[in-house]
């Protein structure tokens, strides 16, 4: 793993939004030190990420991908409309909570073939998806706040794909990596492939985490090293005899 030097965000003086300048500011300080941006460039960087559509409220009601799996039970929230069960094919949207109960799975092939897997009892956001068949013009964001969730990215450019979780940013290289969030916060990312740059909402350094390394991110000190790996998780080891299933019944 690479330690990288810190950076500020600086102070704004702007009242937060819905998606605020504090939370811009954490996902632009998360790029940053993915593509080691320096001097002027921070500036460029900041509006740019301030004009992405996540900071927006969402505009269009088309579905951002659909659910290829379901373990157990599994609901969907999109924005302004009720909780919802979610089952084989059904369609997901930008702004949408997806959420798991205990031992239970969801997955999800977003339109650019990014893949999100929720193990048990897990919740995620996918606050923003734009793709139309261009990845230099695409952007993803997403939150996990609860449970555990696989990233599997796709088409969308890197330095626009980012996750968030209740201590850290995180910002893949083209990669498969894996997301735990414990009822404290404290984030646990296990990269598969690849290579994933974390960065602590406490203001920590930030760190390039590569492939089969794991580390923990607590709310406050440095990120923690070698950290031990996590339990398998329930719904997640029955995913893939599921998406086995499900491709032979299309053949």
């Amino acid at each position: 793993m690479q330690r990288l030097p810190g950076v500020s965000a600086g102070s704004l003086g702007l009242a937060e939004s819905k998606y605020s300048i504090h939370q811009a500011s954490l996902v632009w300080r998360a790029v940053e030190a993915a593509m080691g941006i320096v001097g002027p460039a921070k500036v460029a960087l900041l509006a740019s990420m301030l004009l992405w559509p996540g900071y927006l409220p969402a505009q269009s009601a088309s579905p951002a991908g659909e659910v290829a799996a379901v373990v157990v039970w599994a609901f969907g929230t999109p924005q302004d409309r009720p909780r919802g069960g979610l089952f084989l094919g059904n369609p997901v949207f930008v702004q949408e909570r997806l959420e798991t109960v205990e031992n239970g799975a969801l997955h999800v092939e977003l339109a650019d073939g990014t893949q999100l897997r929720l193990g048990s009892a897990s919740s995620v956001v996918i606050d923003n998806f734009v793709y139309a068949g261009q990845a230099s013009a695409g952007a993803f964001l997403a939150s996990v706040a609860a449970g555990v969730c696989r990233f599997v990215t796709g088409a969308v450019n890197e330095a626009h794909f980012v996750v968030t979780t209740p201590t850290a940013s995180l910002v893949p290289r083209g990669t498969e990596f894996s997301v735990w969030v414990a009822a404290d916060g404290t984030t646990t990312l296990w990269v598969q492939q690849g290579t994933v740059v974390a960065t602590p909402k406490s203001g920590a350094a930030p760190a390039a985490v590569n492939g089969g390394e794991i580390v923990a991110i607590a709310a406050a000190g440095p990120i923690k090293l070698d950290a031990p790996r996590p339990a398998p998780d329930p719904g997640l080891r029955t995913t893939p005899e599921i998406l086995r299933r499900k491709l032979r019944n299309n053949l």
